[in-house]
């Protein structure tokens, strides 16, 4: 067989780069080179290929192969740029000799007077292990015939598909309702990055439609399987070997609707036929698709160079919505909570946010950290902290930034907590429970008999309005309960009960006295020195509290001492009531561009700050419901509320949710309520499995990091059943500071590059 030749480009006296084609695994070569000196001049001795291996095969010229870079029809055409080998060998000058065959060992045959005027090509030009011929002058004519006949063709091809990027393979039987297999060159296969949107054209039934690439791109061997021997040959031996294979590539693109008349999106019907062309859509074009609308912007969208994942603040299918910021530690969840707070502040949002770390108190001042700095300038943005920064912390307790300017010591009040959620909170048994509520009740009597509360005819009304499933009775406070418990454990006593027979024998002697002289009974015995010290308004009234607790008899003296000591022990936490410390200034935390953290660091305790939220939650809801009310009767819009809970796992655990329903109740109704009232809760945490499905149930948007449990993977897929597994299976592996997002603003959810945050906060460990 006639030896073949390396053709050059005319006018360059360059040579293109050559092919490959495998030797015969069956025929292998077996005689060595032979020696230099016998190949011609300026032209290296073909090696004798190695068992299994590719030897070199010409080219054609760059600017005369139509087609370069593409598959032959059949599937197995020559490697990337190279003609297929002709059936009959091109025909030799006159009276030069037949060349052997390099692949068998042969010497190659003398140098012909054409490859004599042929330029030299420098040994430095040559790859030790490539071989490279001239491609005689005769050869060129068939060539330019070849281009010429090609050009003619490419004169009636539409001129639309030289935009396209890929084009829809065959269905098989592994082929899935709303994903197709599209198939591209290796030039257009970094076109089609992860997540980029692209419409398909089916020209055979003249519909259009939009998809993602949710799948690849992957790159596949034109001629052979990537699986097969020889595939695998050539990569493992990449040292020793400069060729490959020519590859394509190949993607998976989702389907997100049928595209109407308009731009109008419908849900698909159809599949787009084989051999439908492939677009990119701009990122302009893309942005509008995806739903990126707003001024609020999180972060870049993976897959894009420009494009923002941003959404508008005043949508009201966003914020009041509630979100889920979720993740392993390191994962990025601070500094995403950071980047929302600087968002929402600028964008106009109220914002609370419940801070058991303290990791947020210096929010006001710009990043100092290094690394954050440098992202920053990387997105052309500035370290820049929050305005309007307050800061709330209990009475008695310390904050993160006691320097601050915007300091608010505060306390609460216990007529404010509901006596269920309050009697769930210290974990009263069903005995004590019992009890306390009879406590309870017999202070609210006394209140309204002396006075107390209510006194007027609108608190009156208040009263019968009064719902104690979310709110406790007014003026109410742990003292006044306290007293009226102690007195029951006097009762109980001896020496209570023999006060109790002495009062009850002086009853009736002065209801007798009384009847014969038509005068009522003295207001008040008085008091004896026996008697148990009260601390609130009822010491000077010690009768009337004896009377009260005498008409609703009780017994069980254990019981109500367990329960004393239960109050006390919250009474000593001095988290309500507190002298003169004010109460929480709902009215102020709800400004607009207000950022307020409520600083739970020096609480050390969880259910102290299940105390805290539960009733900041309660007075931020009945605050906001009212100006809300008060707004639409003006025709006027409500200022947007966010609240951010972190450790929300503490908070609503399963198992406190379990022995808490009433304290979980209130969180439902905020949560349901909120979303009409532009109150929008978001949750974080890096324990998504230690939250009921009761409140993820809760939740519409998430933005979520990193997680490497697979167990807790497979429980958040069902929760947030709009992100497809193609995304799921990326969350293992993402990078701190990216994030699996999925708003109901969005089309569909989306891999985002969170944003740096520009403020300060607290590397807590």
């Amino acid at each position: 067989m006639a030896d073949d030749k390396n053709p050059k480009s005319p006018g360059t006296g360059v040579p293109p780069t050559g092919s490959t084609r495998p030797a015969s695994p069956s025929n292998p070569a077996k005689t060595p080179a032979p020696p230099a000196t016998t190949a011609p001049r300026n032209v290296p001795a073909r090696p004798a290929a190695p068992s299994g291996s590719n030897v070199a095969r010409p080219s054609a010229p760059a600017s005369q192969t139509p087609g370069q870079g593409t598959p032959s029809p059949s599937g197995s055409g020559p490697a990337r740029g190279v003609p297929e080998r002709p059936s009959q060998p091109a025909p030799a000058k006159a009276g030069a000799p037949p060349a052997a065959d390099a692949t068998r060992g042969e010497r190659a045959r003398p140098t012909t007077p054409v490859e004599q005027k042929a330029p030299p090509v420098p040994e430095k030009d040559v790859a030790a292990n490539e071989i490279v011929r001239e491609l005689p002058e005769d050869v060129f004519g068939a060539f330019e015939e070849l281009q010429q006949d090609a050009n003619r063709v490419n004169e009636k091809l539409d001129p639309e598909l030289e935009q396209a990027v890929g084009f829809t393979h065959f269905d098989s039987g592994s082929s899935q309702d709303n994903l197709v297999t599209v198939l591209m060159t290796r030039d257009d296969l970094h076109k089609l990055a992860s997540q980029t949107l692209v419409r398909v054209k089916s020209k055979e039934d003249k519909r259009k439609y939009l998809g993602l690439v949710v799948r690849g791109p992957f790159a596949e061997p034109d001629a052979v399987s990537a699986s097969s021997t020889i595939a695998v040959g050539v990569v493992v031996q990449g040292k020793k070997l400069t060729y490959t294979f020519d590859y394509h590539g190949r993607a998976e693109i989702e389907i997100l609707g049928e595209e109407l008349e308009g731009g109008k999106l419908v849900p698909p019907g159809r599949r787009p036929r084989p051999k439908s062309p492939v677009f990119l859509l701009d990122e302009a074009e893309s942005e509008r698709v995806l739903g990126m609308k707003g001024n609020l912007c999180l972060g870049m969208v993976v897959g894009y160079k420009n494009m923002e994942a941003r959404f508008d603040p005043m949508d009201k299918s966003v914020l009041p919505r509630h979100t889920g910021i979720i993740g392993t530690t390191g994962g990025g969840k601070s500094t995403t909570v950071a980047t929302l707070i600087h968002r929402a502040q600028k964008a106009g949002i109220a914002t609370i946010v419940f801070d058991v770390e303290g990791e947020y108190t210096h929010v006001d001042k710009p990043t100092d950290d290094p690394a954050m700095g440098e992202a920053l300038r990387r997105r052309k943005q500035q370290p820049e902290g929050v305005k309007e920064l307050h800061i709330h912390h209990l009475m008695g307790r310390d904050s993160r930034n006691p320097r601050h300017r915007n300091l608010h010591p505060f306390a609460l009040n216990f007529s404010s907590l509901s006596p269920y959620a309050i009697s769930e909170i210290l974990g009263l048994s069903e005995a004590q429970q019992e009890r306390f509520h009879k406590a309870y009740d017999v202070t609210k009597l006394l209140l309204e008999e002396l006075g107390i509360y209510p006194r007027t005819a609108e608190e009156r009304q208040q009263v019968l309005e009064l719902d104690e499933l979310s709110t406790g009775y007014p003026r109410m406070t742990i003292q006044h309960l306290l007293d009226v418990v102690s007195t029951y454990i006097y009762s109980l006593s001896d020496e209570g009960k023999a006060e109790t027979r002495s009062r009850s024998k002086s009853s009736s002697r002065k209801a007798s006295s009384a009847s014969e002289s038509g005068e009522g009974a003295e207001a008040e015995e008085p008091v004896q020195p026996s008697i148990p010290p009260l601390y609130s308004e009822f010491k000077h009234h010690f009768g009337r509290v004896m009377g009260r607790v005498m008409a609703h008899a009780s017994r069980n003296e254990i019981s109500w001492k367990a329960l004393a000591s239960k109050l006390h022990s919250l009474r000593r936490l001095k988290l309500f009531d507190v002298g003169s410390a004010p109460g929480v200034d709902y009215g102020s935390m709800l400004t607009p561009g207000r950022v307020s953290v409520i600083d739970l660091s020096d609480t050390d305790s969880p259910q102290l700050n299940n105390l805290v939220i539960a009733d900041i939650l309660r007075g931020l809801q009945e605050t906001q419901e009212a100006r809300y009310q008060r707004a639409s009767e003006q025709g006027q819009s409500v200022t947007p509320v966010l609240i951010i809970i972190e450790e929300a796992h503490e908070f609503l655990s399963a198992s406190r949710i379990s022995q808490m329903p009433v304290l979980f109740e209130q969180v439902a109704r905020i949560a349901k309520r909120g979303r009409k009232r532009w109150l929008g809760l978001v949750f974080v945490t890096q324990l998504p499995q230690h939250l009921p499905s009761e409140v993820l149930g809760l939740l519409n948007n998430f933005i979520i990091h990193k997680i490497t449990d697979s167990a807790v993977i497979s429980r958040m897929q069902k929760t947030a059943g709009t992100i497809d597994e193609s995304l799921w299976n990326k969350v293992s592996s993402l990078a701190p500071g990216q994030a699996l997002v999925s708003f109901s603003s969005f089309t569909r959810p989306l891999m985002v590059a969170v944003d740096p945050a520009p403020v300060k906060r607290l590397l807590v460990e």
